[in-house]
């Protein structure tokens, strides 16, 4: 596996690299970054082979996408597929809000919209900060942050319905949900006729929380891109686990998965970004990257070469499900 591999979305005419670029880094995430910052990281991962860029108006308040649509234009004439989000609106505000996790937010507020009207605004906005670049993907996000029950269904309905429009017009070429919980996909299954979901924090080659989702979209058609494999740094080294300090059971299983790598001579990290790509109704692994050492690491990690006996192990650990394992019928 390299990562100049395709894989389709959906039933659609898109393809994306396995392994994609998560822009919210470039927005500041954690620690400041800069336009230079961004050109470089995208030249890096243009030269790599990863084509698949995503960003939201979330990060930074904008600034990703500001950033982000820098790196591309300097692309020139590459290829490469965008995506973005919907549903969050910015509105201009005397200063930036109060996020630590964003120290260089722009100043805007924002406001939850997934009427046509907002969603339409959305993607015009997100195209002027872009720089007049188009996203091939719209996701929109995080609907479950603020309803829930028959009221998330139905605000998924009704941004479904301007998103299966904008699809129809040629306006994007695949629709989408993003978020970091299952079980709005399965709401929206049972809504319209979607091309993929970004289901980041979820699926990971230490827990497979789902739900039988991933075996679901694979009986369906619907491609999966998974986020945040490395699970917000704890598969990396780091100290959070879902942007939390990691829980004990969490660290216990974690240092299980470390000797079953270990003996089998293999990264962490490229068991992490690996293990989602073995599941068939998932396209691509999608990172956060910040700079063109970090594009360089990650692309090795894609390529390192991982015997079977390390999946065997994880299977035999009861970390990761049995490879033989049949995948789930639609009515699961």
């Amino acid at each position: 596996m390299t990562a100049m591999e395709r894989r389709r979305i959906g039933g659609t005419a898109l393809s994306v690299s396995v392994l994609g670029l998560g822009a919210a880094p470039l927005g500041g995430l954690y620690q400041p970054s800069s336009t230079e910052q961004a050109i470089e990281t995208v030249r890096a991962a243009a030269a790599a082979g990863i084509d698949l860029f995503d960003v939201a108006p979330h990060y930074g308040q904008g600034l990703a996408e500001q950033r982000l649509g820098a790196g591309l234009a300097a692309l020139h004439d590459q290829d490469f597929i965008l995506s973005t989000k919907v549903g969050r609106l910015l509105d201009a505000a005397p200063t930036a809000p109060l996020q630590p996790n964003w120290p260089e937010a722009l100043p805007f507020s924002t406001r939850y919209d997934v009427s046509r009207a907002g969603i339409f605004r959305s993607v015009e906005d997100s195209r002027r900060r872009l720089g007049g670049l188009t996203p091939a993907m719209l996701f929109l996000h995080d609907p479950d942050r603020h309803a829930s029950g028959a009221a998330l269904a139905a605000m998924i309905a009704e941004a479904y319905r301007t998103l299966a429009e904008l699809r129809a017009e040629g306006v994007a070429s695949a629709i989408g949900i993003g978020v970091n919980a299952a079980e709005p996909c399965r709401l929206a299954l049972d809504i319209g006729d979607w091309d993929c979901f970004l289901l980041a924090g979820t699926y990971s080659v230490l827990r497979q929380d789902d739900g039988g989702l991933l075996d679901l979209c694979a009986h369906r058609g619907v491609s999966v891109i998974v986020g945040g494999p490395y699970m917000s740094g704890a598969l990396a080294g780091g100290a959070t686990w879902r942007y939390r300090p990691i829980p004990p059971e969490i660290a216990a299983d974690i240092a299980r998965l470390r000797a079953v790598c270990a003996r089998n001579e293999v990264p962490v990290e490229a068991a992490a970004l690996q293990f989602p790509l073995r599941h068939p109704a998932v396209a691509a692994v999608l990172v956060g990257m910040r700079s063109a050492d970090e594009v360089e690491r990650n692309v090795a990690f894609l390529q390192c070469d991982i015997p079977q006996s390390l999946w065997r192990d994880l299977a035999a650990e009861g970390l990761i499900p049995d490879a033989n394992r049949p995948p789930l019928e639609a009515s699961s």
